[in-house]
């Protein structure tokens, strides 16, 4: 379980703000929005499952901090040392690129993605293969049964009930690994929004940001 205080704002003298839900454990992150139009999202695990070796140099919750902070994402994703960090899929959002950055563990894969194609990520630490090929179908079905696709309709895609409660969008496994919240990012040319929603507590936070 990941539990998060809501969104934050961080704001440094001279940098961007920064709006994110706060990992308390890690003091960083999963998917974070800056002022400047950059959003990051982070999902553990590469390509597939791995054993945990800890103990980890950085936690990865600072490794999304410091990549929506960082001033040049294409320096950052060249120079950045990894090395010590538990394997990891990092997304990286200009507004006008997509990245795909996948550590894992050993080396850094990197993958420039069309950015007006819908697609579906899933966390291989949480998911085998075969139950991420399904959860790609019903994205995939969703999609070409949908009219508008919107902050609001992709929340609601993601509170759907699918018939699996282990491997749904929403799940629950015994209490022990379960989903907390939803965070949607719309990022414009102008501006973005961040929604955040936090099941348990049935309630939902909206911020609208004007790029820098």
């Amino acid at each position: 379980m990941r539990q998060s205080h809501g969104l934050i704002s961080s704001h440094h003298h001279d940098q961007p703000n920064i709006y994110y839900p706060l990992d308390p454990d890690s003091r960083g992150s999963w998917i974070a929005l800056s002022e400047t139009g950059r959003a990051v999202c982070l999902l553990n695990g590469g390509y597939e499952s791995f054993i945990p070796n800890p103990p980890y140099r950085m936690s990865r919750g600072q490794v999304i901090m410091d990549a929506v902070k960082a001033e040049d994402a294409n320096r950052y994703v060249d120079t950045y040392d990894f090395q010590g960090i538990a394997p990891f899929t990092l997304l990286i959002d200009g507004k006008s690129f997509l990245t795909e950055l996948v550590w894992d563990g050993d080396q850094k894969h990197l993958h420039s993605l069309p950015i007006d194609q819908p697609q579906i990520w899933s966390s291989a630490t949480l998911y085998p293969p075969d139950v991420r090929a399904w959860r790609k179908s019903l994205f995939e079905k969703w999609i070409s049964e949908t009219d508008v696709l919107d902050s609001d309709s992709i929340i609601e895609f993601h509170q759907m009930a699918n018939g699996d409660n282990e491997n749904g969008f929403v799940m629950n496994r015994n209490e022990v690994v379960r989903t907390l919240s939803i965070t949607n990012i719309a990022n414009r040319e102008e501006s973005g929004t961040i929604v955040h929603v936090q099941l348990d507590m049935q309630r939902r936070e909206e911020v609208l940001i004007h790029y820098e």
